[in-house]
């Protein structure tokens, strides 16, 4: 027989249900939030593909898991809205509580693969629906040059915004050298980012201007 590692009551299982919002019982502690700007997606990913995740919850409705789907279907649909539940055969003690919100936010929620988001996906896209550019290994990204530029003297440049940003991932110092060599650039290890084909040696040599925000080679 299987030790109970601390369970109060031994093996936890789960049933399908329809719970009324009013019925369900927040979590004074639950450690999760939502930001305005998340909330408005969550909001429209209900709009678009219903409830695909239920919310987990106790024999007394206590809510394990799902307590912004709550707030976001609560704001929308009034408190008698119905949504499908997962309800656990017995209470989970606040460890187990505890614990199974880590568990399914962070320590048993995976990661995300960044090579098959760079070159399967839209990086538009990838910010639209939720990601920061920094996430993606673009800094600066979303910075206005007008705002930053207020009060600094006026520069009437050539450049150009890129057409395409493309993230390339480096597994050795030799294939980052190898990169260096195929595109005949100079990359150090301070280097975030590059114009390719390079800048004209007169545009470079303009960061700090207005033009400068644009020209990213930080050797």
């Amino acid at each position: 027989m299987k030790p109970d590692n601390g369970h109060a009551n031994g093996a936890i299982t789960w049933t399908n249900e329809r719970r009324r919002l009013s019925d369900l019982i927040p979590w004074p502690r639950n450690p999760r939030q939502i930001k305005k700007d998340q909330a408005e997606r969550l909001a429209n990913s209900f709009d678009e593909f219903g409830q695909v995740e239920t919310l987990a919850i106790g024999p007394g409705n206590e809510i394990y898991n799902g307590h912004q789907r709550l707030n976001v279907l609560a704001a929308e649909n009034g408190p008698d809205y119905e949504v499908d539940v997962r309800v656990a055969s017995r209470p989970l003690t606040e460890k187990e509580r505890e614990k199974l919100v880590v568990y399914l936010h962070k320590g048993a929620a995976g990661e995300w693969d960044f090579d098959t988001l760079a070159n399967e996906f839209e990086f538009d896209d990838l910010v639209a629906w939720g990601f920061r550019p920094f996430e993606l290994g673009i800094n600066g990204a979303g910075i206005d040059p007008n705002e930053e530029w207020k009060g600094m003297p006026e520069f009437d440049g050539i450049g150009k915004t890129p057409i395409k940003v493309l993230l390339i991932n480096f597994r050795t110092e030799e294939d980052y050298r190898g990169f260096a060599d195929l595109v005949g650039q100079k990359l150090t290890i301070k280097t975030r980012s590059i114009w390719y084909p390079e800048r004209p040696k007169e545009l470079i040599d303009q960061l700090g201007t207005k033009e400068g925000l644009r020209i990213t080679n930080e050797s």
